[in-house]
């Protein structure tokens, strides 16, 4: 007899990204084979995204295109699970009659039985409150051999006015620092080179346990994990962000040289309505301590425009605070209400239009500030953990440096997970574009001079 076969596709955050991989584990663990066209899958799961208004129509508009295959396929098992799932409940079954489960943030580890209940009855909601322990992870599930996502805490304590994630993702609640290092051994030993932490509030990992600021530990205690060349850790929050951190980026070899914090908004007044909990000038403060402990560190941002009540003026010192602090990135988002949010009580008094125009320059702001960061590249020899083809273009290889920056470069098939020092030669914005340095290519001194930083 065939095994059972389930098709899984994730929106959104690097969380909902690991949810979904956990969840496949444990499907694979009660016998089921992963396949990679819903086409053929006897269970489709559907991890979804609230963040913002757009990435729940996209699952809406994605998800009723399931109908017709439902409609061929009466046995076929569909379950709406996540961020989406624990806000709207009921309301997908109204909206989406052809899916049988809804499974919330807090109960997605009992997926296997969620699904077998599916097959005798329709219409069932799972949108509990407390968390369920997290099942052993499956290590082979992992899409990539050699990269992880390791959760490390879940929930978000901050309520900005904006943001769905408390609601749906409950308070803060940390793992034991034990518990975290075993994980990573386990992942380490089964050849992961580079791992990432996960939290919504990563810096305030431990506050649940009574050691806030523990984040510093444990970055410490993994950058004795043998074989563990990279740590990442996201997402920042400017309130939390804190020297200790700081001083474990510097001085833990493995940890990467890049951070991603989001300033939101450049104006202290929209700062204060978003309940961020900082100005603008102490987000300044915070980077400059950022680069003056860790040399070189390139700091990624979120900004949200045309929140209630912005203003020219108040778009004006966002613009501004991206042309002087020079992110490595920017990811730019047009504000949505989120019901529940105390924003969405706010008059959303920002035009489509105004918004469109805001996020676009921004956007083309930024793209400058990449630009010119990019051409100080060239010339240097950077450190790329090599990922795979680059999508655009599969006669190079593609990967990332420590800073997080995307460099491809020509290459042969077999050197994905491979560390190698790539000399950059031109840039685009959103690129370096490099060519592998090989022995006996080195600079004087007989070993390549890596900027990793």
């Amino acid at each position: 007899m065939n095994a059972p076969r389930v098709f899984v596709q994730s929106y959104g955050c690097q969380m909902n990204k690991l949810d979904a991989e956990i969840a496949l584990g444990v499907l694979e663990e009660a016998g089921y084979a992963r396949v990679s066209d819903p086409a053929f899958a006897d269970v489709v799961l559907i991890f979804t995204c609230s963040v913002r208004a757009h990435a729940e129509e996209r699952v809406y508009s994605n998800a009723g295109k399931l109908k017709h295959l439902k409609r061929r396929r009466p046995d076929l098992v569909i379950g709406i699970m996540g961020c989406m799932a624990q806000r709207e409940g009921k309301a997908i079954l109204r909206r989406l009659p052809h899916v049988d489960f809804v499974c919330g943030t807090f109960d997605f580890p009992r997926v296997a039985t969620l699904v077998e209940q599916a097959r005798q009855r329709r219409g069932i909601v799972a949108c509990g409150t407390e968390r369920l322990p997290m099942p052993p992870r499956r290590l082979r599930t992992r899409p990539s051999r050699f990269q992880a996502y390791v959760a490390v805490m879940r929930g978000c304590d901050n309520f900005c006015s904006y943001c769905i994630v408390p609601y749906v993702r409950g308070r803060e609640v940390s793992r034991q620092p034990a518990e975290v290092l075993e994980e990573v051994r386990r992942l380490v030993d089964d050849g992961v080179r580079e791992v990432t932490l996960l939290g919504q509030n990563i810096d305030s990992y431990g506050k649940s346990f009574g050691r806030p600021h523990a984040l510093a530990d444990l970055l410490y205690e993994l950058g004795k994990v043998a074989g563990l060349d990279r740590i990442r850790f996201i997402t920042s929050h400017p309130r939390d962000i804190s020297r200790p951190i700081l001083e474990a980026m510097r001085d833990v070899p493995a940890v990467c040289e890049h951070l991603h914090m989001p300033a939101q908004s450049g104006s202290d007044r929209i700062l204060a309505l978003m309940n961020r909990g900082y100005t603008a000038s102490r987000y300044r403060e915070v980077v400059a301590l950022a680069r003056e402990v860790v040399p070189g560190i390139a700091i990624a941002s979120d900004f949200i425009v045309g929140f209630p009540g912005e203003s020219q003026e108040d778009f004006a010192m966002t613009a501004a605070m991206v042309r002087e602090v020079r992110f490595q990135n920017c990811f730019v988002f047009k504000y949505s209400p989120r019901p529940g949010t105390r924003a969405a009580e706010l008059p959303d008094d920002v035009p489509p239009e105004e918004k469109r125009r805001r996020n676009l320059a921004l956007l083309a702001i930024q793209e400058e500030v990449s630009r010119r960061s990019h051409l100080e590249f060239i010339g240097r020899v950077v450190e790329v953990l090599v990922e795979g083809r680059s999508r655009r273009d599969p006669r190079r290889l593609s990967g990332r440096t420590r800073s997080n920056h995307i460099v491809v470069f020509e290459g042969e098939t077999g050197s994905e997970a491979c560390l190698v020092p790539v000399r950059i030669v031109s840039a685009t914005p959103l690129t370096l574009v490099g060519e592998r340095v090989l022995p006996g290519d080195e600079a004087p001194g007989g070993t390549p001079q890596v900027a990793s930083r």
